[in-house]
């Protein structure tokens, strides 16, 4: 029999905030996840999970470490220079981590070819094109090929898949996602998507960009697809964002060829990170 989506969401939210890391819980403790906001008659069958998991619980195949709040492990608010907000976690359990952009679980980057999605492998043709200054990494789609071998060449100095979200948390970027569970996934949206995990997180995302916001210190947003570029909107930022704050907002890079069609986000990111006085992130 299957149960509600929105019972099995109150149950799975107990004490929620006990995974956040002591700064952030005292800066967005106080957001209250939309129970309510999920849809009445959406239901979850018995053996549909729910990922990523709750901190310190488990499931065969998980990436090691995912949880659903694990965007706020190893950075403090006050280290955040660059918020990247993505739409919900990859839609399998054995790759989604917790973390946007970030596939659990591979074992080098020969491996995104098995995605569906081309949405990480052309995120990382503009990381390639953003550390080396060559544009010539993520012009295209087709340009995936190029940039591929040239990570597993060594042409390009990456860090090992396992490694590299690390890495951008350190240099102080937050992996955010507009929802950070999921149950169901479409491409063109499931229901549990539009009108439970997105409208679930909704109050908690809101609230953290806001919480960010309002430190006066330089900070960039990028919003990838319209779930992002939504949840900005509610907290006043676009791309005519001043003072402090700058916007770059792009197509979900599963729309590949229009995200790269674009100037690339990261090299913009640094741009204006400059331009407010601030270091570039090492992408």
């Amino acid at each position: 029999m299957p149960i509600l989506l929105k019972a099995a969401m109150e149950e799975f939210l107990s004490d929620w905030s006990a995974d956040l890391n002591a700064p952030w819980r005292s800066l967005i403790g106080c957001a209250v996840p939309d129970i309510d906001g999920i849809a009445s008659e959406l239901e979850l069958e018995v053996w549909e999970p729910i990922f990523p998991v709750r901190r310190g619980k488990h499931f065969p195949g998980m990436p090691a470490g995912a949880h659903c709040l694990r965007a706020f492990d190893g950075i403090a608010p006050e280290e955040v220079t660059c918020v990247i907000l993505g739409q919900d976690p990859y839609p399998e359990p054995a790759f989604a981590t917790g973390r946007a952009f970030e596939a659990g679980n591979l074992a080098g980057w020969h491996e995104l070819d098995k995605m569906f999605s081309k949405s990480i492998r052309a995120y990382m043709q503009m990381i390639v094109a953003a550390r080396t200054g060559d544009l010539s990494y993520a012009r295209s789609f087709d340009d995936w090929p190029k940039t591929l071998a040239a990570m597993q060449s060594g042409t390009v100095d990456i860090q090992h898949p396992s490694d590299i979200a690390d890495y951008w948390v350190s240099k102080g970027v937050l992996l955010l996602n507009a929802s950070l569970t999921l149950t169901r996934f479409r491409v063109d949206m499931d229901e549990h998507q539009t009108k439970g995990h997105l409208r679930l997180w909704r109050p908690l995302i809101v609230e953290t960009l806001h919480a960010l916001a309002l430190r006066g210190k330089p900070l960039v947003f990028i919003g990838f697809g319209g779930a992002a570029a939504d949840t900005l909107a509610e907290v006043g930022v676009d791309e005519s964002a001043s003072g402090h704050l700058r916007c770059v907002l792009r197509d979900h890079p599963a729309r590949a060829e229009a995200v790269l069609s674009k100037p690339n986000p990261f090299i913009l990111c640094n741009d204006y990170l400059e331009e407010m006085g601030s270091r570039p992130i090492a992408w």
